[in-house]
């Protein structure tokens, strides 16, 4: 019988894995070493990512796809280097059912929107526009600012243009200020 408690937790993961002889998941492989182990669930939480981190690093145990793993002393050396990320999930099919979804929610839209242009143009043929044209004449006519519609041009004081020129940034004053300050801050 193997003694668990004297063993770290990566030992006890290898020992499991060969003891199984087939490959675990992450989560199987850690809830079964936490059980030999006798751990509670705080020391689970507080475990597990650095345990993670361990087994990643390790180099023991090699990702075979599919969320397991398995120890690298198992398999072929061509397996150690294969990308089993490389297999992802067929979303070719995935994708045509979401268009044929989208396309659905679409055309069930579109009715009801012809069904509202419908009933909207039903209700303007009932209207009579006629009273509402004479309406707006009258108000082109009105002058509703007070204003001449003849633009004033506003013309700034040449006093204020000069005073502006004058005001002009002096690089080599501001310069001299910030060496100041720095001196300030250095003593």
């Amino acid at each position: 019988m193997t003694d668990w408690n004297q063993m770290s937790l990566l030992e006890t993961a290898e020992t499991i894995l060969s003891n199984n002889k087939q490959s675990m998941s992450f989560v199987e492989l850690y809830q079964a070493i936490c059980e030999v182990k006798d751990l509670s669930e705080e020391e689970k939480n507080d475990l597990i990512s650095q345990v993670y981190a361990d087994f990643i690093i390790s180099g023991k145990f090699v990702y075979v796809g599919d969320d397991l793993w398995d120890l690298k002393s198992r398999l072929k050396t061509k397996d150690w280097d294969k990308d089993y990320y490389d297999e992802y999930p067929d979303l070719a099919e995935e994708l045509v059912e979401d268009d044929e979804e989208d396309e659905k929610k679409l055309d069930e839209e579109d009715s009801e929107d012809d069904e509202e242009e419908e009933s909207e143009d039903k209700y303007e043929e009932d209207l009579d526009f006629d009273e509402f044209e004479e309406d707006d004449e009258e108000e082109e006519d009105i002058d509703y600012d007070g204003f001449d519609d003849e633009e004033d041009d506003f013309v700034e004081d040449e006093s204020d243009i000069a005073h502006e020129e004058d005001e002009e940034f002096d690089d080599d004053k501001y310069n001299e200020y910030m060496d100041d300050y720095e001196k300030m801050y250095d003593e």
